[in-house]
């Protein structure tokens, strides 16, 4: 599955007032009382002339990702919005079978029966995600801004800005890089080790009833996959190897997530998503932990990074479906879908409860 366009892998960012939404995850009801209380209209039209950015992750989990897919694309369109590529894209890109995408990719062995309620594409429009999915760069940044799905990493972003003067697809990059990974792990300390535990881990990968044990030269392989591809990286984020094997969205993971915040040093902001933030204790998280909390200790608001210029605006719409079915008579739910208001610095959620960031450069 390609699509026709080359994108820009890091392209400009539009100058001038920005609402920042993160991920959507296919709720469209969300997402249509979010731009009302931002002040769009239908078409997408805004009285003070502010422009949309989605952070990507548009589809999936949710009831209706064509419908949110229809709606950022009219956008897109119509210069109305830009849209970055997150990792729910590139998966369909790479015509995998992922948690929630069974809405357009199937069969899908990554789904329980009856664990997703969401609207099928319509086979005729499925050429057209393709290709907008294809189009969609893995960053955004102007002067004073920088914008990424999951990470912005410096090495990565530079090699992406060097990548897109080649005429590759993105699915063709991506598998560039792999094909350097793929040389990698054939490292002779490494590879005779990590293809021993494979026999293991390639088996019980998916059962979440599997006694799981870290496995040092599958994490090991796993951190190379990861770090020595900079689309995975814009999309995924840094990883580490894990302080013991965690089972979500359907697999078993030797890997988890770094606050690569931390990190950043340099001046220029950076907005993100992908993240599954949250307003509550970690008990009331009921879907989307990928192993440690990157969030432990941080208020809900907080600026992140050794400078406080990276702000992730991901507070986990994603697990919505997940708490309808805990309780299908709720009206209110611990996840939300918010918007970050620039220059303002203003977090809108879909509630309409506004939030005025305290400073943080």
């Amino acid at each position: 599955m390609t699509g026709s366009r080359m994108p820009h892998f890091v392209a400009e960012l539009a100058q001038g007032p920005l609402d920042i939404i993160g991920d959507v995850h296919g709720e469209i009801e969300v997402l249509e009382r979010l731009l009302s209380h931002l002040g769009y209209d239908v078409d997408g039209q805004n009285a003070e002339g502010r422009r949309l950015v989605f952070l990507g992750d548009l589809i999936d989990r949710g009831p209706d990702s064509p419908a949110v897919l229809e709606k950022v694309m009219h956008l897109v369109t119509q210069d109305r919005a830009q849209c970055l590529m997150g990792n729910h894209e590139l998966n369909i890109l790479l015509e995998r079978p992922m948690h929630g995408n069974g809405w357009l990719i199937q069969p899908n062995e990554m789904e329980r029966p009856g664990e997703f309620h969401s609207r099928p594409a319509d086979p005729e429009r499925m050429g057209a995600y393709l290709e907008f999915f294809a189009s969609l760069p893995l960053a955004l940044e102007n002067e004073s801004l920088r914008l990424a799905h999951a990470c912005w990493h410096t090495d990565s972003v530079a090699r992406l800005r060097i990548a897109q003067h080649r005429g590759l697809s993105v699915t063709e990059l991506y598998e560039h890089y792999e094909a350097e990974v793929r040389e990698k792990l054939r490292d002779p300390e490494l590879a005779p080790r990590l293809e021993k535990e494979m026999g293991f881990y390639s088996v019980s990968i998916f059962d979440p009833e599997w006694p799981a044990k870290l496995l040092p030269a599958c994490a090991r392989a796993d951190v190379i996959r990861q770090m020595n591809n900079p689309i995975r990286i814009l999309t995924t984020s840094e990883v580490t190897i894990a302080s013991e094997p965690f089972f979500a969205m359907g697999r078993w993971h030797m890997t988890e997530r770094t606050r690569w915040w931390d990190a950043y040093d340099e001046e220029i902001p950076v907005v993100i998503g992908h993240f599954w933030r949250r307003f509550s204790n970690a008990a009331e998280r009921v879907s989307g932990v990928f192993g440690k909390d990157v969030f432990e200790g941080v208020p809900p608001h907080a600026w992140l990074g050794k400078r406080n210029n990276v702000y992730c605006v991901d507070y986990s719409v994603g697990q919505l479906h997940v708490e309808r079915q805990v309780d299908p008579t709720a009206d209110t739910f611990h996840g939300k879908l918010a918007a970050l208001r620039y220059p303002e610095w203003e977090v809108h959620h879909d509630d309409g409860s506004v939030i005025t960031l305290q400073p943080g450069r």
